[in-house]
């Protein structure tokens, strides 16, 4: 043979073909499920074999290929029918991991999704003024317009959170914001703050030709009431503190609950001692983060703000649907009746997280009574359901920051008391073979021949997240559940 292939099946031997496999095989899964701490150690260890290897064939190319020409001839053969398989194996796992990174790069959601709009949207900013209370939030805004060129008028298309220490250093910032620009176009941005205090960074989403703006929203009012407020002063109420938060959910109703309630005056902040009417308007709280339960915040209220005029149709004109809805601010109620339903409200919020209450009304929502300040005993997360059966009977679901794990929580004296529920494991395992596992995510229960039935899907990054999952059944309206069986969906 003219072609000795014995050195070059060495140099690609099956060893370096199945490792470059396993390779692709981790970088897939990388890309679409994540977990650095996981495998980009594997994926390094791999790489850097592989380079070894290298250099040392490039090293010794000379004694390899010496070794080689004394090699029979049905081996060297053999050597170069395993060298175009191994070149063809290599060239197909390439070229299919190119085509699935493509695809996963398309699918909403994944770390490389993620990751690539971050690179097309993501701008950094350093801030030359970092004291949120000696500047505001006017300034902060006109030092962000300064970069990106911001819309003239903003609306928060969530809640604004930050936090800040008693130097009035921003120790974290989330601020969804949306605007028409001068082309007549909506664009929104998400700023958030960095582990650098002195730098933000600004998502900015693709401008959209329509956006349903609503003027409960209205950023203005947060910006002009902390720039009236004396924050250095109101701190020195929590002498004891050092960090401090900034929460604003735009256009709010506290009924005729006066705890905590601030007029901004033009000589500062009155508190209000009674309400003969109800409580209304662009709120600004001020509070401890995580200690809400013994350190009541301060809401501010701009009464010469005045307020969207369907906002104050809304509180006396109430239409009650029965059932699952969300409120103005996006929280989550529950209607049994026209006239009775239960509410969780946000009381506290840090950057991702809520802590939340429970209140009730018995009038169709036009005044809430809080029944438990902290139904889920100080844990925070995001609220994912709530349903009651009847006037006392009621769940709740509250997923943690990390969207991989969820609590069912159980009360059955109308949110006085509230506990976790507890579910046995499974008798049987959902996927042996499956690498990432987390606690199965509960749904709230449903009814059904007078039992109770919750379902718990398995890991949530795996494909079977949607269509298989954990049946159990409860006889006793929910305080003790058993295993029923796994429910398998279709593979296709």
């Amino acid at each position: 043979m003219k072609n000795n292939f014995s050195a070059k099946a060495l140099v690609l031997n099956p060893i370096v073909v199945i490792l470059y496999i396993i390779f692709c095989s981790i970088l897939l899964n990388f890309f679409e499920y994540g977990g650095t701490a996981r495998r980009v150690p594997t994926l390094i260890v791999i790489t850097g074999s592989l380079l070894v290897w290298f250099l040392v064939c490039l090293f010794f190319r000379k004694r390899i290929r010496k070794r080689a020409l004394d090699q029979s001839d049905s081996f060297r053969k053999m050597s170069a029918y395993w060298f175009w398989f191994a070149v063809v194996s290599l060239i197909g796992m390439t070229v299919y991991t190119g085509f699935q990174t493509y695809q996963i790069s398309q699918w909403w959601g994944t770390p490389l999704h993620r990751k690539i709009r971050e690179w097309q949207t993501e701008t950094t900013i350093d801030l030359e003024e970092t004291d949120i209370i000696s500047q505001g939030l006017d300034g902060l805004l006109a030092e962000i317009d300064a970069e990106i060129d911001l819309p003239e008028k903003l609306y928060a298309y969530s809640t604004v959170e930050l936090e800040f220490n008693r130097n009035g250093d921003i120790e974290s910032l989330y601020m969804p914001v949306v605007g028409e620009n001068e082309e007549g176009l909506f664009e929104s941005f998400l700023i958030t703050s960095t582990s650098n205090t002195n730098q933000l960074t600004v998502l900015r989403n693709e401008p959209q030709d329509t956006y349903d703006t609503d003027e409960d929203w209205l950023l203005s009012p947060l910006v002009d009431t902390v720039d009236q407020l004396p924050i250095s002063e109101l701190i020195k109420e929590w002498p004891e503190e050092e960090i401090f938060g900034i929460y604003y959910a735009g256009y709010r109703t506290w009924g005729y609950n006066t705890e905590g309630i601030y007029y901004v005056e033009d000589n500062g902040p009155v508190a209000l001692e009674t309400a003969n009417d109800e409580i209304i308007g662009y709120t600004v709280s001020l509070f401890v983060p995580g200690r809400t339960n013994d350190t009541t915040p301060m809401r501010f209220i701009d009464r010469s703000l005045s307020g969207p005029a369907e906002s104050q149709a809304r509180e006396t004109e109430r239409e009650v649907s029965l059932g699952y809805q969300l409120d103005d601010r996006q929280q989550e109620v529950y209607f049994l009746t026209e006239e009775l339903g239960y509410r969780l409200t946000v009381t506290d919020a840090a950057t991702g997280s809520r802590w939340y209450g429970l209140d009730r009304t018995a009038d169709g929502g036009m005044t809430w009574e809080t029944v438990n300040p902290d139904p889920f005993d100080g844990r925070s997360g995001e609220s994912s359901g709530i349903v009651f059966f009847d006037e006392a009977l009621g769940f709740f679901i509250l997923s943690m920051r990390s969207q991989f794990e969820a609590i069912l929580f159980r009360t059955d004296d109308a949110g006085e008391v509230v506990s976790a529920v507890e579910f046995p494991d499974p008798d049987v395992s959902m996927n042996d073979s499956e690498e990432d596992v987390s606690s199965p995510i509960p749904q709230l229960p449903y009814e059904e021949n007078g039992s109770l039935f919750v379902r718990l899907y398995p890991n949530p990054t795996s494909e079977y997240m949607h269509d298989t999952y954990y049946l159990y059944q409860s006889d006793d309206a929910g305080t003790t559940w058993n295993f029923v069986e796994v429910i398998e969906g279709s593979e296709d």
